[in-house]
Parts: C-alpha cells; structure tokens; sequence
C-alpha cells in the first residue's frame, strides 16, 4: 500500500511539473518564440518583479493600430516597472512573416519587444479569442486581468498601479532596445497622387508616413515641396514647422490637399497658395459617433481617417473613416461632416448607404460621381453608385487569396489602395 501510494505520489508530482511548464508563461517565455523588435530575446527573468502587458496584435486590423498611443501612453507613465510585449497573432496568411511584422511594428512607431506567433502557439496557451486582446500579468507572472478591444487605458493603468504598488522598483531592461539610423528619402509612402497645377509646376505628391509629411517630386524625382517638419505632432501653421502623425491619404484640390492625418485623427489642409497646414475635421480625439449630420467639423472627433477624395463638385470631401468602418463627407464650403455610408458594424454588407456594413475602409477612388472603395478586412472592392453600396470582389471577413476571376469567385488579400478609370480598376493588393 505505501509503495502504491508512494508511486501514486510521483505520477501526481510529475504531472504537477508538466502542468507547471506548460503555462502561458512558460509558453511565452520557454517555447522558443521568434523575437522581434529587440536587440536580443526576452527572458522570464526580464519579466520578474514587474507587471507585464501582452497586446496580441495583427497589423491590419484598425483596431489594433488605434491601441498604440494607449501603450506609448503606459510606457511613459510606467517606465521600468513595465514590460510590453507585443504578440503577433496574423490573421492574413500575408502577416506571417517576420520581415512584414516588423516592418509594420516600426511603421507604427512600436519601441517594444514583439513575438511572431504565426502559429497561434501563445494565442492558444492564454485563450485568446479576438483582436486586440490586452493580457496584464503581475510581477508574479500570474494573470491579474484581460481587455478586449480598444479604449482601456485608464483601466490598465490602475490594475498596474495595485498590483505594483508594493514591489520594489526593479532594475532597469538592458540590451532591448534596438539603436537603427533612418537614412532614407521616404519611409513607408502610402499614397501618391498627381498635381497638374501648383506653384511648383506639375508635381507627384506622396505621403511620407514613416517620416510624417508629404513631399511633391517633380517628373525628374526631384523634391520641389516638403509639407510638414517630419516630427510627429499635431501643430499648424507653415509647412516647415507644421507636423503630422502618420499621414496616409490624401485629396488634391485646386488650390491645396486635405491630408488624412490618421494619428491624429484629423483632416488637415496644405494650402499651396499661403504655404500653410491647418486643422479642418476633427478634434485630435478618436471619435465613436457614427451618425454624424452635417455636424461642425472641428468639433466632431474622427476614428482614423485612412484616405480622402474630392467629389466632382470639388467641395464635397469623401473620407475613409477606417476606425469606425464608414464612409464620411465633408463639406468644405459649410465646414460640416456628415454620414455618407456604413452603420459602424465591421462587416460586409450591401445595401443602400445608410444599412451597408463596411469594414475597414482604407482606399477611395472617385471616377464621375460614382466612389469605389477597398475595405481592407474583408479583402474587398466596393463601390457607392445611386445611394447604393455594392461588392465587386470580396465574400467575407476571413475570406481571402489571390484568386483571379469574377465575383464571388475572385479574391483580394487585405487590399488597402486603387485607381478608379474608364473601363478598369486598378488594386494595391498587399
């Protein structure tokens, strides 16, 4: 009887260590993750005697992106007493890749320490079931609390504060931070757009996200015009000292271009004539107000602008408004915004305007009075005709290829760019 008990002892004991190696924690930390963004591997010890924050991220998703200055905010208010590790969980089969993840990590200004988790290896082991997902550990390595979704700064800040509250400060991470010069002319451009008339002659002008500013290249490729002081910030005023935050899309007018400045969550305006950047939509807060009517547009908070085009009537501003899956127009005569397309559920659904489920709008194109669309997260090609929002490629969120074909054959992966013309679209197909 004692040696049964004695061996049934042992099995319990052994089964104890195996349960104890395969928690979350060990999982992050032992099953030899690919480390990016970092000058060397995290370590359980790195993590010891601090509150650890894991953002499970895919960099498509809005959702994730407008996350971002919620960890900057954290990382600054909580120094060494934090460590935030990103963990890449990709939905596309595109974002597996740990060249593109990091490529994406450092065009959204991310400082910390990220994990390609291709194979949903960390995913699984916390039980993670959406994107974002905040996962807070204790300096016990324990879970202390989880947030789905965006806006729970304040939240994490105070579980933070509680479960640090009587832990010594620990000793400062050594050796994580990587040390890179950028020495290029452009970082990750996104858009570009023709100029027939401006005071510098015929002009292409791309948006220098990476660097915060556009920049206008004549036909040779030399610069003529840089818009914007390359600092990311939310100032006005003349284009050498005005800053941006991550611009992408932008309209060109007669006279200027109103800018999506997606950081800021703004429409800014280039004027060409004064040589200055003023603030026309938005209020620098990430806006939930989906059903805007002719609003006063400083005062209504925008989600995201992603890309912006004028209307033939060249007063009416369609804008992409990525963060909250609609289409909004602004009125640059009356300086008002209204609700052009899209209820704000993320989905994709046609329909006339006012029911349609978008997702992700993250490119427009204008060809007459007719506006074509890519919805980024579902992979699709869309178009607002009459009132009416129809599909030309693209069956749903986690439908995607490179399939050609005609609808519903046909598919897109994450397309995020076109060009509407005569007789043909052209698609940025990431």
């Amino acid at each position: 009887m004692h040696r049964i008990f004695a061996f049934l002892l042992v099995l319990l004991s052994a089964a104890s260590v195996a349960r104890a190696e395969d928690t979350p924690f060990n999982v992050l930390f032992n099953g030899k993750p690919e480390w990016l963004n970092t000058a060397r591997p995290v370590t359980a010890e790195d993590a010891k005697g601090r509150a650890v924050l894991l953002d499970f991220w895919t960099y498509g998703c809005i959702n994730c992106m407008q996350v971002v200055p919620d960890l900057k905010a954290l990382e600054k208010q909580f120094g060494d007493k934090l460590l935030i590790i990103g963990v890449h969980s990709a939905k596309f089969a595109g974002e597996r890749g740990s060249d593109r993840i990091l490529a994406a990590a450092k065009r959204f200004g991310i400082t910390h320490p990220v994990v390609n988790d291709a194979s949903f290896h960390v995913w699984d082991a916390f039980q993670v079931e959406a994107w974002p997902t905040l996962v807070l550990l204790g300096p016990d390595g324990v879970e202390v609390n989880r947030y789905a979704g965006e806006g729970h700064r304040e939240e994490i800040a105070s579980d933070i504060a509680k479960v640090m509250d009587k832990v010594a400060a620990p000793a400062p991470l050594a050796g994580l931070r990587l040390k890179e010069e950028d020495k290029s002319i452009l970082s990750f451009p996104s858009r570009l757009g023709f100029a027939d008339t401006t005071p510098w002659g015929e002009l292409v002008f791309v948006a220098d996200t990476g660097h915060n500013r556009l920049l206008g290249f004549d036909l040779k490729g030399d610069v003529k015009v840089t818009i914007g002081a390359g600092a990311e910030g939310a100032k006005d005023g003349d284009f050498a000292s005005a800053t941006f935050n991550h611009p992408r899309g932008f309209g060109i007018a007669k006279n200027g271009i109103y800018v999506a400045d997606t950081g800021n969550h703004m429409i800014r305006y280039a004027d060409f004539t004064n040589k200055t950047v003023t603030r026309v939509a938005g209020t620098g807060q990430r806006g939930d107000d989906r059903f805007p009517k002719e609003a006063r547009a400083l005062d209504t908070a925008l989600a995201s602008p992603w890309d912006a085009k004028l209307l033939a009537d060249g007063k009416t501003l369609v804008i992409a408004v990525a963060g909250l899956h609609q289409l909004w127009t602004l009125d640059t005569v009356n300086k008002t915004v209204s609700l052009l397309a899209g209820t704000g559920e993320e989905n994709i659904r046609d329909g006339d305007a006012a029911s349609a489920a978008l997702a992700q709008p993250s490119g427009i194109s204008v060809l007459g009075n007719d506006i074509y669309f890519v919805d980024a997260e579902s992979s699709s090609l869309r178009m607002l005709k009459d009132g009416a929002v129809k599909t030309l490629i693209g069956t749903g969120l986690f439908d995607f290829g490179q399939v050609d074909g005609k609808y519903p054959k046909a598919l897109l992966q994450h397309a995020q760019g076109l060009d509407a013309q005569e007789g043909r679209i052209v698609v940025a197909d990431t």
